[in-house]
């Protein structure tokens, strides 16, 4: 049995749904289209983002259909006052001191639920401002927690390398980046600030060669080991994984050698 994973925003977490058709096993339907579906009673765009198989019997929605021009447009025209809208809500979370950063709105295509993402440091009770919201647009209200990481792939910039951030380009899903990455890549002495992308984070890029990097590391020692060598003891001052070397300072005289592990 085939399932469709969509996105009804960016930003959102993936819904899965069954073919369109009784036969679940449908050759018109692929990756990127825009298709309308049911959720939680909502009738929503949504574009499909992953196809797999899976062998189980799952309690799914089907996809109604593929999304036309009239649905696009209708989409548009129910978001025209989100900046409106939003500057609203900021005004509701001002006054009920809430720490949230309010970042993006989507309105489904049924024009009858309001979706609101927003960036916080921990959990934040908002029931108070569900409330005001609903009373306000008479509307039901989802609030989504998201991560600086994904508000730059929503919204996209300019990277240090020119290019259109790669969040927002073609990353499907962003990796956990952490600071081993930076040691194992020899790039740990620029610094945080160098190694930060515009959401405040490590960059993504920095994955992209990780496990090139630890394959060259093995049989590698670590900066700072101290080692025998055919010259003397010395401590390990610099690795190259890609020379597949790694420079010492000897204990006797303070030279520097460097050793080839090929």
């Amino acid at each position: 049995m085939k399932i469709y994973g969509v996105k009804f925003i960016s930003w959102d977490s993936v819904n899965y749904f069954l073919s369109k058709d009784s036969s679940n096993n449908p050759t018109d339907l692929l990756i990127g289209d825009k298709v309308i579906v049911e959720n939680m009673e909502v009738i929503d765009i949504a574009e499909i983002c992953e196809i797999k198989e899976y062998d189980q019997t799952q309690d799914l929605n089907p996809i109604i259909r593929h999304a036309n021009d009239k649905d696009l447009a209708q989409s548009k025209k129910n978001n025209i006052n989100n900046d409106k809208i939003l500057k609203d809500v900021r005004n509701f979370i001002k006054k009920q001191e809430l720490e949230m950063k309010l970042v993006d709105l989507h309105i489904s295509l049924d024009n009858t639920m309001m979706v609101f993402s927003f960036v916080a440091d921990g959990r934040v009770d908002f029931r108070e401002l569900v409330k005001s919201i609903s009373k306000k647009y008479k509307k039901k209200i989802r609030l989504y927690q998201i991560g600086v990481r994904d508000e730059a792939k929503s919204f996209g910039d300019i990277g240090e390398c020119g290019q259109v951030l790669c969040c927002k380009r073609f990353l499907k899903t962003l990796e956990s980046i952490n600071t081993s990455f930076a040691r194992d890549q020899q790039v740990a002495h620029r610094g945080l600030e160098k190694l930060s992308g515009m959401c405040g984070r490590l960059k993504c890029c920095l994955a992209y060669e990780e496990d090139a990097y630890r394959d060259l590391l093995v049989g590698m020692p670590e900066v700072g080991d101290i080692i025998k060598t055919k010259h003397g003891e010395g401590e390990v001052i610099e690795l190259m994984p890609l020379k597949r070397s790694y420079k010492v300072k000897l204990n006797e005289d303070q030279s520097i050698i460097i050793i080839n592990l090929e």
